[in-house]
């Protein structure tokens, strides 16, 4: 009896000792389980959040309506800064798209213009209005606004020219010139011109090369052009190749065509190139003043260097020197490359167009080169471009 009670005494304190030691592990995971959600809430006082948090889906921005840089607030902000251009007996010249509109053997051309500023100047293709007798303006605007300009100064040598209207009355909208050496292949490019008479067309492409060289009306060539696959046609001479920021970074100018009709008319092949607007600004103040621009002379055809592009490398390579040029008597050679004109860095051939053209004709430049792995300074007398080029 009494080793009966002694057991039966035992089995009542484990079984409290059982309950205990599940009421214990009870807590504990309660703890636990305040623990795990601490750790993917964050919450709970002053607890920081941990690396638990990052596991989360991003948060995704709902898109908006067309904001700065959408094509569509592009074409709105730039439109308004883009003209139709009538000549009337028009360019002697050969038309760089292979046909009628665009510059001509006579008859008309039509062509496209930039608003440079509230005083009525227009930027536009020499080939466009060369020869005209006539010259009209039109806006895209409701009613339609129609002005005759003009011909304030042409450039056979870049194919740019300005043309000014009577701006009163108008409500002028100028597009912003922006940096074209600083462009790079694979951007966002859009042509805005009157393609056919298309009034103020808009198309997109990207810069699909860089540094071009293509030939300006007098045979010279124009360094440093822009090449696009944003479409362009007869009628967007003279129009603008816009950034993905709606700012001008060059004139479109010409189009490689595939010359297959009777008529001559070629057919575009995607391939465009627009005039770099860094090259424009130095030939834009000579023209608004003078009408024409002399040309300082360097005498040599280049490219960039590899990588001038993404800034890992610069200056311009030395394609060919030109016979009795100012670069020849200096000295300088096929494979030469250019680092420096007057101390200011050429980081592309755009660059050492730009440079040579701030300079006038006369001006004395030392020229930093690179030969066969060595430094090289030259001093080179500037000469003055001809009229036409050697083989023009």
């Amino acid at each position: 009896m009494g080793t009966s009670n002694f057991s039966r005494e035992v089995n009542q304190a484990m079984s409290r000792l059982l309950k205990l030691r599940i009421s214990l592990l009870t807590a504990v995971l309660a703890v636990l389980t305040l623990g795990v959600a601490l750790l993917v809430t964050g919450r709970g006082g002053n607890s920081t959040p941990t690396a638990a948090v990052s596991t989360a889906a991003p948060v995704v921005n709902t898109p908006v309506a067309a904001t700065s840089g959408t094509p569509e607030s592009i074409y709105n902000s730039a439109h308004t800064g883009v003209v139709s251009i009538i000549s009337t007996e028009g360019s002697t010249n050969s038309n760089p798209f292979g046909g009628g509109g665009g510059g001509g053997g006579g008859g008309s051309a039509l062509g496209s213009g930039v608003v440079l500023d509230n005083n009525g100047d227009i930027l536009t293709n020499e080939h466009v209005v060369d020869n005209a007798t006539k010259v009209t303006v039109s806006f895209d605007s409701t009613p339609k606004i129609t002005r005759t300009a003009k011909v304030l100064g042409t450039d056979k040598s870049t194919d740019l020219a300005v043309i000014k209207i009577d701006p009163s009355g108008l409500d002028l909208h100028p597009l912003a010139l922006a940096d074209s050496g600083s462009v790079h292949i694979g951007d966002t490019v859009y042509a805005l011109g009157n393609p056919f008479g298309y009034t103020n067309s808009f198309s997109e492409g990207i810069i699909s090369g860089l540094d071009r060289s293509i030939q300006a009306p007098n045979g010279f060539g124009i360094d440093g052009a822009i090449q696009t696959d944003a479409s362009i046609n007869p009628g967007n001479s003279g129009g603008p190749l816009l950034n993905a920021s709606g700012q001008v970074i060059g004139i479109n100018a010409q189009i490689a065509t595939n010359s297959s009709t009777a008529s001559g008319e070629g057919s575009s092949s995607g391939v465009g190139f627009a005039i770099p607007v860094n090259l424009a600004k130095t030939v834009i103040p000579q023209l608004e003043q003078n009408g024409k621009v002399a040309h300082a002379y360097l005498g040599i055809s280049s490219s960039s260097v590899p990588g001038s592009a993404n800034g890992t490398a610069f200056g311009a390579n030395v394609q060919q020197v030109v016979t009795g040029s100012p670069a020849d008597q200096a000295g300088i050679q096929n494979g030469d490359v250019i680092k420096s004109i007057g101390g200011k860095q050429v980081q592309t051939s755009d660059d050492l167009a730009a440079i040579i053209a701030a300079y006038k004709p006369g001006d004395k430049v030392s020229v930093v080169l690179t030969r066969g792995g060595s430094d090289k300074t030259v001093e080179v007398t500037l000469g003055t471009q001809p009229s036409q080029a050697p083989n023009g």
